[in-house]
C-alpha cells in the first residue's frame, strides 16, 4: 500500500481551505449583491413579471452546471492526470471536453428552440398579464441561448476543481454576482423593458467563464491555444464515466428547477414569489455547504488515486458534521423567517405562512442531506453505483412536486416532492454509501 507523504497530504489541505475561505467571503459578498438586487427587481417588474423572471433565471442557473455527465468525466480524468503530475493529459483532457460540449450546445440550440415554439407555454405556466404573455416565447427564446452559449464554459469550472484551484473560481463567482447586481440597477432606473432585463441578467454566466477562463490560464502558464485531443481508448473511458454521470445530474436538475415550474402550473407565476423569497434566506446555508464540499471531491479523487482511504472516511464524516450544523441553521432560519422577510422586504411583500417555510424549509435539508453521500461516491468512482443509487429517487421526486402541484396549492407541492425524496432517494443513497465504506474497510483489513 504506497505510503502518502505528508508534503502531499499538506497540500491537499491546504488547497480545501484556501478555497473554502475563498468562497465563504465570495458566497457572503454574492448573498449580499442578491439581497440588494430582489427588492429592487420586484418593486420594477411586479409580482408576476418578477415570478416569471426568476423562473428563468433559476432554470438557467441550475441547466448551466449540467453537461450531461461530461464534465463529471473531463473532471475525474483532469484530477487524477493532477495526481500523477501529468500536465500534458490535463490539457488534452480539458480541450477534448470544451469541444465535446461545443458539439453538444448546438444539438441542445436546435431542440430548445424547436421546444419553445411548439407549446403555449404562457398558457401552461398560467401568466395572466397581457403583455408577459407576448413576450414569453421570446422570453424562453433567450434563456435557451444563455443555455447553450454558457455550457463549452462549464469545462473551465471543471479544470479549476480538478486542479485545486478553486480560489479562482469563487472570486469569479463574486465578479458575476457584482455584474448581475448592476444590471438590475441599470435595467430599474432606466426602464427596461422585460426581455432587455431578462437579457442582461442571463449573459451573466457567459461573462463569468470567459473571465476564468482568462484568470485560471494566466495561473496556471497555459496558451489559449488548443492542444490536441486525447487518444480515442482514453475518450471511450472519460465518455463512459460521463454516461454513468449524466443521468444523476439531469435528475439533479430537474429537482433543482421544478418547484418554479411546478408552482407556476398550481398558482400562476405570481405564486413563485413566495417561494423565491424564502428559497433566498436559505441559500447562504446551501451555498456554505457547497462551498465545504466543492474542493473535497477533487480531493477524495486525489486521495482514492494514493490509497489514501483512511483520510477520504474521516472526511467524510466531517462533512457529514457539516451538514448537521447547516441545517441547524436553517432550521433558525425558517423560525423566524417571518420577521427576515419584514425587515428584508416590507409587510406588503409578506407572501408565506408558517406551513409553507417548513415544507420548503425541509425540501432543502433533504437535497442538503444527500450531497455528503453523493460526493463520497464520486470520489472513490463508483459512479455507476451512484447512478442506480439517486437517479430513480431524483426522477421520482421531480414528478412528485408536479403531482403535488394537481392539488392547486403551493403547500401541495412540497409536501408530495420531500416525502418522495426522503423514502426513495435520501434512504437508498445512504444504504450505498455505507455499504462501499464497510466493503473497503474490509479490503483494508485485507491487505
Amino acid at each position: 500500500m504506497p505510503v502518502l507523504s505528508s508534503h502531499l497530504e499538506i497540500r491537499r489541505n491546504r488547497a480545501i481551505r484556501l478555497t473554502v475561505a475563498a468562497s465563504i467571503g465570495a458566497k457572503a459578498f454574492s448573498v449580499a449583491c442578491t439581497f440588494a438586487q430582489v427588492p429592487l427587481a420586484l418593486r420594477y417588474l411586479g409580482t408576476e413579471a418578477y415570478g416569471f423572471w426568476v423562473t428563468l433565471i433559476s432554470i438557467i442557473l441550475v441547466l448551466n452546471y449540467i453537461d450531461f455527465g461530461l464534465g463529471v468525466g473531463m473532471q475525474h480524468a483532469m484530477a487524477k492526470a493532477y495526481g500523477g503530475d501529468d500536465v500534458e493529459s490535463i490539457k488534452r483532457t480539458f480541450w477534448t471536453g470544451a469541444a465535446a460540449l461545443g458539439i453538444l450546445s448546438l444539438v441542445l440550440l436546435a431542440v430548445g428552440f424547436a421546444a419553445v415554439q411548439l407549446e403555449p407555454w404562457a398558457d401552461i405556466l398560467r401568466i395572466r398579464d397581457p403583455s408577459l404573455r407576448t413576450e414569453t416565447a421570446a422570453a424562453l427564446s433567450l434563456t435557451v441561448v444563455s443555455f447553450v452559449v454558457g455550457l463549452p464554459f462549464n469545462a473551465v469550472s471543471r479544470l479549476a476543481a480538478a486542479v485545486q484551484r478553486g480560489w479562482i473560481h469563487a472570486g469569479w463567482i463574486a465578479a458575476g454576482s457584482a455584474i448581475s447586481l448592476g444590471f438590475v440597477t441599470i435595467a430599474a432606473l432606466l426602464h427596461w423593458g422585460f426581455l432587455w432585463f431578462l437579457g442582461a441578467s442571463l449573459a451573466v454566466p457567459a461573462l463569468q467563464g470567459l473571465g476564468l477562463l482568462i484568470h485560471l490560464f494566466s495561473s496556471l502558464g497555459w496558451s489559449l491555444k488548443p492542444t490536441s485531443l486525447v487518444p480515442a481508448a482514453k475518450l471511450k473511458g472519460m465518455l463512459r464515466s460521463s454516461i454513468y454521470s449524466a443521468f444523476p445530474q439531469i435528475g439533479l436538475a430537474l429537482v433543482q428547477s421544478a418547484p418554479a415550474i411546478a408552482i407556476s402550473v398550481a398558482a400562476g407565476s405570481s405564486g413563485v414569489t413566495g417561494y423565491n423569497l424564502l428559497i433566498r434566506i436559505f441559500s447562504p446555508f446551501q451555498q456554505g455547504q457547497t462551498i465545504l464540499l466543492n474542493p473535497v471531491w477533487p480531493a477524495y479523487i486525489e486521495a482514492h488515486s494514493r490509497s489514501d482511504h483512511r483520510w477520504i472516511v474521516r472526511t467524510f464524516w466531517r462533512t457529514i458534521a457539516a451538514y448537521c450544523a447547516v441545517s441547524t441553521g436553517v432550521a433558525i432560519v425558517a423560525w423566524q423567517s417571518h420577521l427576515l422577510l419584514r425587515i428584508w422586504i416590507g409587510s406588503g411583500a409578506i407572501l408565506v405562512g408558517p406551513a409553507l417555510t417548513t415544507f420548503i424549509a425541509l425540501w432543502s435539508l433533504l437535497q442538503m442531506a444527500s450531497q455528503p453521500f453523493i460526493y463520497y461516491l464520486m470520489g472513490v468512482g463508483r459512479l455507476r453505483l451512484l447512478a442506480w443509487a439517486v437517479t430513480p429517487g431524483l426522477l421520482l421526486s421531480a414528478a412528485a412536486l408536479f403531482f403535488g402541484a394537481r392539488s392547486g396549492s403551493v403547500i401541495g407541492v412540497f409536501e408530495a416532492g420531500s416525502a418522495v425524496m426522503a423514502i426513495t432517494l435520501l434512504m437508498p443513497l445512504a444504504w450505498v454509501t455505507f455499504g462501499v465504506m464497510r466493503r473497503r474497510k474490509i479490503d483494508g483489513c485485507a491487505r
